[in-house]
Protein backbone atom coordinates (compact mmCIF):
# COMPACT_ATOMS: atom_id res chain seq x y z
CA UNK A 1 0.00 0.00 0.00
CA UNK A 2 1.16 3.50 -0.81
CA UNK A 3 -1.35 5.46 1.30
CA UNK A 4 -2.33 5.68 4.97
CA UNK A 5 -5.87 6.45 6.09
CA UNK A 6 -6.31 8.10 9.52
CA UNK A 7 -9.69 8.56 11.14
CA UNK A 8 -9.50 11.33 13.74
CA UNK A 9 -12.37 11.66 16.26
CA UNK A 10 -13.68 14.93 17.67
CA UNK A 11 -11.58 14.67 20.83
CA UNK A 12 -8.39 13.66 19.04
CA UNK A 13 -5.46 15.42 17.40
CA UNK A 14 -2.82 13.55 15.43
CA UNK A 15 0.73 14.78 14.92
CA UNK A 16 2.18 13.88 11.54
CA UNK A 17 5.95 13.37 11.35
CA UNK A 18 7.78 13.03 8.07
CA UNK A 19 11.27 11.72 8.53
CA UNK A 20 11.03 12.58 12.25
CA UNK A 21 10.07 16.18 11.49
CA UNK A 22 6.64 17.50 12.55
CA UNK A 23 4.81 18.60 9.44
CA UNK A 24 1.12 18.69 10.29
CA UNK A 25 -1.59 18.29 12.93
CA UNK A 26 -4.65 16.33 11.79
CA UNK A 27 -8.05 17.68 12.87
CA UNK A 28 -11.21 15.53 13.32
CA UNK A 29 -12.20 13.72 10.13
CA UNK A 30 -10.91 11.12 7.72
CA UNK A 31 -7.47 11.74 6.26
CA UNK A 32 -5.66 9.88 3.46
CA UNK A 33 -1.92 10.38 3.21
CA UNK A 34 0.29 8.94 0.48
CA UNK A 35 3.33 7.25 2.00
CA UNK A 36 5.14 5.63 -0.85
CA UNK A 37 8.53 5.63 0.87
CA UNK A 38 7.11 4.96 4.36
CA UNK A 39 8.36 8.24 5.64
CA UNK A 40 5.44 9.13 7.89
CA UNK A 41 4.80 8.50 11.59
CA UNK A 42 1.67 9.41 13.52
CA UNK A 43 1.16 10.23 17.22
CA UNK A 44 -2.40 10.49 18.54
CA UNK A 45 -3.43 12.71 21.51
CA UNK A 46 -6.68 12.99 23.44
CA UNK A 47 -7.32 16.72 23.96
CA UNK A 48 -9.76 15.91 26.81
CA UNK A 49 -6.66 15.26 28.88
CA UNK A 50 -5.96 18.98 28.34
CA UNK A 51 -2.16 18.80 28.48
CA UNK A 52 0.14 18.37 25.52
CA UNK A 53 2.50 16.05 27.40
CA UNK A 54 4.86 14.92 24.64
CA UNK A 55 8.37 14.34 26.04
CA UNK A 56 9.88 16.72 23.46
CA UNK A 57 7.08 19.25 23.80
CA UNK A 58 9.42 22.20 24.41
CA UNK A 59 11.54 21.55 21.32
CA UNK A 60 8.56 20.71 19.11
CA UNK A 61 6.71 23.85 20.11
CA UNK A 62 9.75 26.05 19.62
CA UNK A 63 10.46 24.73 16.12
CA UNK A 64 6.95 24.21 14.73
CA UNK A 65 4.58 26.97 13.72
CA UNK A 66 2.05 24.26 12.88
CA UNK A 67 1.94 23.09 16.51
CA UNK A 68 1.67 26.64 17.84
CA UNK A 69 -1.67 26.97 16.05
CA UNK A 70 -3.09 24.15 18.22
CA UNK A 71 -1.23 24.42 21.52
CA UNK A 72 -0.94 27.31 24.02
CA UNK A 73 2.25 27.74 26.00
CA UNK A 74 3.08 29.50 29.29
CA UNK A 75 6.42 29.80 31.02
CA UNK A 76 6.39 30.61 34.76
CA UNK A 77 9.24 32.35 36.55
CA UNK A 78 10.81 30.89 39.68
CA UNK A 79 8.75 33.22 41.88
CA UNK A 80 5.46 32.75 40.05
CA UNK A 81 2.53 30.41 40.62
CA UNK A 82 -0.07 29.66 37.97
CA UNK A 83 -3.82 29.23 38.45
CA UNK A 84 -5.21 27.23 35.54
CA UNK A 85 -8.84 27.91 34.58
CA UNK A 86 -10.79 25.94 31.96
CA UNK A 87 -14.18 27.36 31.04
CA UNK A 88 -13.89 29.67 34.07
CA UNK A 89 -13.46 26.76 36.48
CA UNK A 90 -10.23 26.35 38.42
CA UNK A 91 -8.55 23.11 37.35
CA UNK A 92 -5.29 23.26 39.25
CA UNK A 93 -2.17 25.06 40.43
CA UNK A 94 0.96 25.22 38.31
CA UNK A 95 4.31 25.02 40.11
CA UNK A 96 6.92 27.79 39.68
CA UNK A 97 9.46 27.58 36.80
CA UNK A 98 7.20 25.24 34.81
CA UNK A 99 6.40 25.20 31.08
CA UNK A 100 2.72 24.50 30.45
CA UNK A 101 1.45 23.26 27.05
CA UNK A 102 -2.32 23.01 26.63
CA UNK A 103 -4.55 22.08 23.69
CA UNK A 104 -6.39 25.20 22.61
CA UNK A 105 -9.48 23.28 21.50
CA UNK A 106 -9.91 21.67 24.96
CA UNK A 107 -11.92 24.70 26.11
CA UNK A 108 -11.68 28.34 27.12
CA UNK A 109 -8.30 28.24 28.82
CA UNK A 110 -6.52 30.89 30.82
CA UNK A 111 -3.60 30.89 33.22
CA UNK A 112 -3.48 33.56 35.90
CA UNK A 113 -0.08 34.12 37.49
CA UNK A 114 0.80 35.32 40.98
CA UNK A 115 4.15 36.54 42.25
CA UNK A 116 4.39 34.68 45.54
CA UNK A 117 7.51 36.43 46.81
CA UNK A 118 5.62 39.72 47.07
CA UNK A 119 2.72 38.36 49.14
CA UNK A 120 2.57 34.81 50.43
CA UNK A 121 -0.91 35.14 51.92
CA UNK A 122 -3.79 33.54 50.02
CA UNK A 123 -7.04 35.48 50.26
CA UNK A 124 -10.17 33.79 51.54
CA UNK A 125 -12.06 33.75 48.23
CA UNK A 126 -9.18 32.20 46.28
CA UNK A 127 -8.66 29.60 49.02
CA UNK A 128 -12.34 28.70 48.75
CA UNK A 129 -11.96 28.09 44.98
CA UNK A 130 -8.79 26.06 45.48
CA UNK A 131 -10.39 23.88 48.15
CA UNK A 132 -13.52 23.40 46.06
CA UNK A 133 -11.38 22.20 43.16
CA UNK A 134 -9.36 19.94 45.48
CA UNK A 135 -6.22 21.57 44.09
CA UNK A 136 -4.33 22.02 47.36
CA UNK A 137 -2.57 18.68 47.35
CA UNK A 138 0.77 17.38 46.15
CA UNK A 139 -0.88 14.81 43.88
CA UNK A 140 -2.90 17.50 42.04
CA UNK A 141 0.00 19.89 41.51
CA UNK A 142 0.62 20.62 37.82
CA UNK A 143 4.32 19.98 37.36
CA UNK A 144 6.96 18.27 35.29
CA UNK A 145 9.06 15.32 36.40
CA UNK A 146 11.89 17.58 37.43
CA UNK A 147 9.71 19.32 40.05
CA UNK A 148 9.14 17.67 43.42
CA UNK A 149 5.50 17.11 44.32
CA UNK A 150 4.55 19.32 47.26
CA UNK A 151 1.42 20.77 48.80
CA UNK A 152 1.11 24.28 47.30
CA UNK A 153 -0.50 26.08 50.25
CA UNK A 154 0.01 25.83 54.00
CA UNK A 155 -3.53 25.77 55.40
CA UNK A 156 -3.18 27.00 58.99
CA UNK A 157 -5.73 26.99 61.81
CA UNK A 158 -5.62 29.03 65.03
CA UNK A 159 -8.38 28.12 67.50
CA UNK A 160 -10.38 30.69 69.48
CA UNK A 161 -8.30 30.33 72.65
CA UNK A 162 -4.94 30.51 70.90
CA UNK A 163 -2.57 33.04 69.43
CA UNK A 164 -0.49 32.03 66.43
CA UNK A 165 2.98 33.09 65.33
CA UNK A 166 3.85 32.87 61.63
CA UNK A 167 7.42 32.02 60.63
CA UNK A 168 8.70 31.96 57.05
CA UNK A 169 12.11 30.41 56.45
CA UNK A 170 12.71 30.54 60.20
CA UNK A 171 11.99 34.28 60.44
CA UNK A 172 9.11 35.65 62.49
CA UNK A 173 6.61 37.46 60.26
CA UNK A 174 3.54 38.33 62.32
CA UNK A 175 1.00 37.25 64.92
CA UNK A 176 -2.10 35.42 63.70
CA UNK A 177 -5.51 35.89 65.30
CA UNK A 178 -7.95 32.97 65.75
CA UNK A 179 -9.31 31.63 62.45
CA UNK A 180 -8.06 30.02 59.21
CA UNK A 181 -5.02 31.37 57.39
CA UNK A 182 -3.40 30.25 54.13
CA UNK A 183 0.09 30.95 52.72
CA UNK A 184 1.93 29.86 49.58
CA UNK A 185 4.82 27.62 50.52
CA UNK A 186 6.61 27.24 47.17
CA UNK A 187 10.30 28.06 47.70
CA UNK A 188 9.56 28.78 51.37
CA UNK A 189 9.33 26.96 54.67
CA UNK A 190 6.10 28.12 56.34
CA UNK A 191 5.68 27.29 60.03
CA UNK A 192 2.95 28.09 62.54
CA UNK A 193 3.49 28.08 66.30
CA UNK A 194 0.36 28.25 68.44
CA UNK A 195 0.07 29.09 72.12
CA UNK A 196 -2.88 28.65 74.46
CA UNK A 197 -3.19 32.00 76.24
CA UNK A 198 -5.61 30.80 78.92
CA UNK A 199 -4.49 30.20 82.50
CA UNK A 200 -3.39 26.61 83.05
CA UNK A 201 -2.59 24.50 86.08
CA UNK A 202 0.74 22.72 86.56
CA UNK A 203 1.06 19.86 89.02
CA UNK A 204 4.54 19.28 90.52
CA UNK A 205 3.79 15.99 92.23
CA UNK A 206 5.65 13.42 94.29
CA UNK A 207 8.84 15.38 94.91
CA UNK A 208 11.13 13.62 97.41
CA UNK A 209 12.92 16.40 99.31
CA UNK A 210 15.17 16.48 102.39
CA UNK A 211 14.47 19.22 104.91
CA UNK A 212 17.25 21.01 106.76
CA UNK A 213 17.07 18.44 109.59
CA UNK A 214 17.28 15.61 107.00
CA UNK A 215 13.68 14.49 107.16
CA UNK A 216 12.50 13.05 103.84
CA UNK A 217 9.32 14.76 102.67
CA UNK A 218 7.11 14.11 99.68
CA UNK A 219 5.44 17.33 98.57
CA UNK A 220 2.78 17.95 95.93
CA UNK A 221 2.71 21.49 94.52
CA UNK A 222 0.16 23.23 92.27
CA UNK A 223 0.79 26.37 90.26
CA UNK A 224 -1.26 28.44 87.82
CA UNK A 225 0.51 30.16 84.91
CA UNK A 226 -0.56 32.27 81.93
CA UNK A 227 1.27 33.28 78.74
CA UNK A 228 1.41 37.06 78.34
CA UNK A 229 3.85 37.50 75.42
CA UNK A 230 3.78 34.68 72.86
CA UNK A 231 6.61 36.10 70.77
CA UNK A 232 8.92 36.30 73.79
CA UNK A 233 7.96 32.76 74.81
CA UNK A 234 8.75 31.44 71.31
CA UNK A 235 12.15 33.14 71.38
CA UNK A 236 13.00 31.93 74.88
CA UNK A 237 11.89 28.33 75.35
CA UNK A 238 10.75 25.35 73.32
CA UNK A 239 8.12 23.98 75.72
CA UNK A 240 6.62 26.39 78.23
CA UNK A 241 5.09 23.77 80.50
CA UNK A 242 8.31 21.78 80.79
CA UNK A 243 10.34 24.89 81.58
CA UNK A 244 7.87 26.09 84.22
CA UNK A 245 7.73 22.62 85.77
CA UNK A 246 11.53 22.46 86.12
CA UNK A 247 11.96 25.85 87.76
CA UNK A 248 9.04 25.17 90.14
CA UNK A 249 10.66 21.88 91.05
CA UNK A 250 14.01 23.54 91.78
CA UNK A 251 12.39 26.37 93.74
CA UNK A 252 10.45 23.87 95.86
CA UNK A 253 13.65 21.98 96.70
CA UNK A 254 15.41 25.20 97.67
CA UNK A 255 12.52 26.35 99.86
CA UNK A 256 12.20 23.05 101.75
CA UNK A 257 15.92 22.34 102.01
CA UNK A 258 16.63 25.49 104.03
CA UNK A 259 14.02 24.86 106.75
CA UNK A 260 13.49 22.19 109.40
CA UNK A 261 10.36 20.05 109.45
CA UNK A 262 9.02 21.90 112.51
CA UNK A 263 9.49 25.26 110.77
CA UNK A 264 7.69 24.05 107.64
CA UNK A 265 4.76 22.62 109.59
CA UNK A 266 4.58 25.71 111.81
CA UNK A 267 4.54 28.23 108.95
CA UNK A 268 2.27 26.72 106.32
CA UNK A 269 2.59 29.74 103.97
CA UNK A 270 6.39 29.75 103.97
CA UNK A 271 6.78 27.25 101.11
CA UNK A 272 4.15 28.98 98.93
CA UNK A 273 5.63 32.45 99.38
CA UNK A 274 9.23 31.31 98.94
CA UNK A 275 8.52 29.34 95.76
CA UNK A 276 6.59 32.26 94.29
CA UNK A 277 9.40 34.68 95.10
CA UNK A 278 11.98 32.42 93.45
CA UNK A 279 9.95 31.68 90.30
CA UNK A 280 7.92 34.76 89.40
CA UNK A 281 10.80 36.75 87.86
CA UNK A 282 12.16 33.77 85.94
CA UNK A 283 8.79 33.19 84.31
CA UNK A 284 8.29 36.90 83.64
CA UNK A 285 11.59 36.93 81.73
CA UNK A 286 10.16 34.49 79.16
CA UNK A 287 6.74 36.18 78.86
CA UNK A 288 4.79 34.09 81.38
CA UNK A 289 3.06 35.25 84.56
CA UNK A 290 2.68 33.17 87.72
CA UNK A 291 -0.88 33.63 88.97
CA UNK A 292 -0.67 31.54 92.14
CA UNK A 293 1.22 28.68 93.70
CA UNK A 294 0.44 26.45 96.66
CA UNK A 295 1.41 23.24 98.42
CA UNK A 296 -1.37 20.68 98.09
CA UNK A 297 -0.07 18.26 100.71
CA UNK A 298 3.03 17.16 102.61
CA UNK A 299 3.51 13.42 103.00
CA UNK A 300 5.83 12.11 105.72
CA UNK A 301 7.57 8.71 105.87
CA UNK A 302 5.72 6.02 107.87
CA UNK A 303 8.06 6.03 110.90
CA UNK A 304 8.11 9.83 111.07
CA UNK A 305 4.33 9.95 110.85
CA UNK A 306 4.05 7.53 113.79
CA UNK A 307 6.42 9.66 115.89
CA UNK A 308 4.51 12.83 115.10
CA UNK A 309 1.24 11.11 115.94
CA UNK A 310 2.66 10.18 119.35
CA UNK A 311 3.83 13.75 119.90
CA UNK A 312 0.44 15.15 118.93
CA UNK A 313 -1.32 12.59 121.15
CA UNK A 314 0.86 13.52 124.14
CA UNK A 315 0.28 17.23 123.51
CA UNK A 316 -3.47 16.77 123.30
CA UNK A 317 -3.49 14.59 126.49
CA UNK A 318 -1.54 17.28 128.36
CA UNK A 319 -3.91 19.97 127.11
CA UNK A 320 -6.91 17.86 128.19
CA UNK A 321 -5.38 17.35 131.67
CA UNK A 322 -4.81 21.10 132.07
CA UNK A 323 -8.40 21.82 131.06
CA UNK A 324 -9.70 19.16 133.47
CA UNK A 325 -7.70 20.64 136.39
CA UNK A 326 -8.86 24.11 135.48
CA UNK A 327 -12.48 23.02 135.47
CA UNK A 328 -12.07 21.21 138.82
CA UNK A 329 -10.54 24.33 140.36
CA UNK A 330 -13.35 26.44 139.00
CA UNK A 331 -15.97 24.02 140.37
CA UNK A 332 -14.34 23.96 143.81
CA UNK A 333 -14.18 27.74 143.91
CA UNK A 334 -17.85 27.91 142.96
CA UNK A 335 -18.79 25.44 145.75
CA UNK A 336 -16.77 27.46 148.25
CA UNK A 337 -18.57 30.65 147.27
CA UNK A 338 -21.95 28.92 147.52
CA UNK A 339 -21.14 27.53 150.98
CA UNK A 340 -20.17 30.98 152.24
CA UNK A 341 -23.47 32.44 151.01
CA UNK A 342 -25.57 29.67 152.59
CA UNK A 343 -23.68 29.89 155.90
CA UNK A 344 -25.29 33.23 156.67
CA UNK A 345 -28.69 32.51 155.05
CA UNK A 346 -30.77 29.63 156.65
CA UNK A 347 -33.57 30.04 154.11
CA UNK A 348 -31.23 29.56 151.21
CA UNK A 349 -29.77 26.55 153.00
CA UNK A 350 -33.26 25.09 153.32
CA UNK A 351 -33.94 25.64 149.60
CA UNK A 352 -30.72 23.80 148.67
CA UNK A 353 -31.75 20.91 150.94
CA UNK A 354 -35.12 20.69 149.25
CA UNK A 355 -33.44 20.84 145.80
CA UNK A 356 -31.21 17.92 146.79
CA UNK A 357 -34.22 16.01 148.09
CA UNK A 358 -36.04 16.60 144.80
CA UNK A 359 -33.13 15.15 142.84
CA UNK A 360 -33.06 12.08 145.10
CA UNK A 361 -36.82 11.60 144.77
CA UNK A 362 -36.57 11.62 140.98
CA UNK A 363 -34.57 8.38 141.13
CA UNK A 364 -37.01 6.48 143.44
CA UNK A 365 -39.85 4.44 141.91
CA UNK A 366 -41.97 4.18 145.10
CA UNK A 367 -41.77 5.72 148.62
CA UNK A 368 -43.64 4.78 151.88
CA UNK A 369 -44.02 7.70 154.24
CA UNK A 370 -44.61 7.31 158.01
CA UNK A 371 -45.47 10.32 160.11
CA UNK A 372 -46.52 12.52 157.21
CA UNK A 373 -44.48 14.90 155.06
CA UNK A 374 -43.29 16.87 158.12
CA UNK A 375 -41.92 13.70 159.70
CA UNK A 376 -40.17 12.81 156.46
CA UNK A 377 -38.52 16.17 156.10
CA UNK A 378 -37.58 16.41 159.77
CA UNK A 379 -36.08 12.92 159.74
CA UNK A 380 -34.10 13.40 156.52
CA UNK A 381 -33.09 16.96 157.03
CA UNK A 382 -32.49 18.39 160.49
CA UNK A 383 -33.82 21.91 160.62
CA UNK A 384 -32.05 24.16 163.03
Amino acid sequence: MFSVTKLVTENQRVLVFKNQVLTDVLMPGKHKIWDIKKEYDFVTFDINELYFSERNAERLYRNSEVLKAHVSHWKLESNQVGLLYVNDLLRGIVAPSEHVYLWKDAGDIRLDTLVVDEDLEVDEQLMFLINRAGANSASRLIRSERTVAAKPIADLMVTKDQEGLLYVDGKFIKRLSPGRHAYWQFNHDVELKTFDCRAKMLEVSGQEILSKDRVSLRINLSASIKIDDTELVAQSVDKVDDYAYKILQLALREAVGTKTLDDILLDKLYVNETVKELVVQQLKAIGVSLLNVGVKDIILPGEMKAILNQVVEAQKAAEANVIKRREETSATRSLHNTAKVMENNPTLMRLKELEALEKIADRIDSLTVYGGLEGLTNSLVKIA
